[in-house]
């Protein structure tokens, strides 16, 4: 290492550029206040190839598609993943053992200082990282323990039942694992870092990283200047859901969007509009907007601003996930006054009736929403606030001040160097 500057390699399950989701937003902020400190490289690991063959601002790119590199034997061993406590069938999604001697090259060519690997997904690849001996950032984007035992209720039928529980077992010992070898582990909220501690007592040292945004991002939606492009602004009722819509806590509050809130608010607002905006819908969405022209499903879009503009209330019915939810903090700096339930909102530091409305029973949700239609001066008074917050807690800047904190801690005799 410099004495100015740290050398930051990023491991990651996907490519984090373009961010078209919550894991790539996250990991995007991330890598943009990294470079702060000193040259980023990223080493990614998925089932396809990309187009592109470099990242914004990064220094060296490597990716790895693992589906075409996997050997015969690796895909027996992923079928019998059962048979080891150190295996999950989504952390083997994204690991090949020629990905991980990729990974190891590359740890040789861009000589990290620091290494941020993100989700336990990407466990398998921590050996490669104990072997180089730099200090490692476990950047846990959910306590997903917490998320598979919220999902435990809905599992149908004993074969579906002992899997669950199985998956869990191997789940939670992964988890504990990584959090005790890592040298730091980053969480998204508070909420969250009770949870580390709840499900696996005595950890590494645990920061609170949180998710935010870059708010000058949205400055044109914000101030009325971005023209959507969707051709929905020609009523004042367009309802938007934003996110991946095949991750199971947003089909499950889109399942309920589509089958009791909609409709109700149809009743009332007989022009209103669904906008159902992300990356693979389920067959039940489709389904949904071929029966009723007035639910949109975009499927995946280079740019959800477009639809921020659109859009006159955002609403999030959320019933399970974790973390902390970025198509709010993006609801917030676009200035578009959303409708949320606690679970939805948990992890942000709002309160009801300031930042935004909470409501949590379908009638409820869709009295919020009435609300806010009937009287948009309400609605203006919430995104003024909103903004507020996303400027203070949520933005770049901040979030760029609690991770300078983690990595002072790290590399003290840098400390006071760096001002983000």
């Amino acid at each position: 290492m410099t004495t100015d500057s740290i050398r930051t390699l990023f491991i990651t399950k996907e490519v984090p550029y373009p961010p078209i989701g919550g894991v790539n937003l996250r990991t995007w902020q991330n890598i943009n206040i990294m470079m702060k400190f000193g040259p980023v490289g990223v080493f990614s690991a998925s089932n396809w190839s990309p187009k592109n063959t470099s990242l914004p601002g990064v220094t060296l790119w490597k990716h790895s598609n693992v589906a075409r590199e996997r050997s015969g034997w690796e895909k027996l061993e992923n079928r019998l993943w059962w048979l080891y406590r150190d295996k999950h069938p989504d952390a083997n999604w994204a690991y090949a053992k020629t990905a991980a001697e990729e990974l190891e090259a590359t740890l040789t060519e861009f000589q990290p200082d620091l290494v941020i690997i993100e989700e336990v997904w990407l466990y398998s690849y921590l050996n490669v990282l104990k072997r180089y001996r730099c200090p490692i950032i476990f950047d846990n984007h959910n306590v997903e323990a917490s998320l598979l035992q919220q999902r435990h209720s809905s599992v149908q039928g004993l074969k579906s039942q002992l899997k669950a529980k199985i998956q869990l077992q191997h789940l939670k010992f992964i988890e504990n694992d990584f959090a005790n070898q890592a040298t730091q582990v980053w969480v998204c909220s508070e909420n969250d870092s009770n949870l580390i501690t709840q499900y696996y007592k005595q950890v590494s040292p645990t920061y609170v990283v949180p998710n935010g945004i870059n708010v000058a991002h949205y400055d044109r939606v914000h101030s009325g200047e971005c023209n959507s492009q969707t051709k929905l602004q020609d009523t004042q009722h367009n309802l938007l859901f934003l996110g991946q819509l095949s991750y199971s806590p947003n089909t499950v509050a889109v399942d309920l969007l589509i089958n009791q809130i909609f409709p109700r608010l149809q009743e009332l607002y007989p022009d209103s509009r669904l906008l159902l905006v992300g990356r693979n819908p389920t067959q039940f969405m489709q389904a949904a907007a071929q029966r009723e022209p007035r639910i949109i499903v975009s499927g995946s879009v280079p740019d959800v601003r477009p639809y921020l503009a659109a859009a006159s209330v955002m609403v999030v019915p959320l019933l399970q996930g974790g973390g902390t939810r970025l198509k709010i903090l993006e609801a917030f700096a676009a200035g578009c006054p959303v409708v949320s339930t606690a679970k939805g909102a948990e992890g942000i530091k709002v309160r009801d009736g300031e930042h935004l409305l909470i409501r949590n029973q379908v009638e409820e949700l869709v009295e919020g929403v009435s609300q806010l239609w009937s009287n948009p001066s309400l609605g203006k008074k919430l995104a003024v606030s909103a903004y507020e917050l996303v400027q203070a807690e949520y933005s770049w800047q901040a979030v760029g001040r609690k991770i300078e904190l983690a990595i002072q801690k790290l590399f003290p005799e840098l400390e006071n160097r760096f001002t983000l």
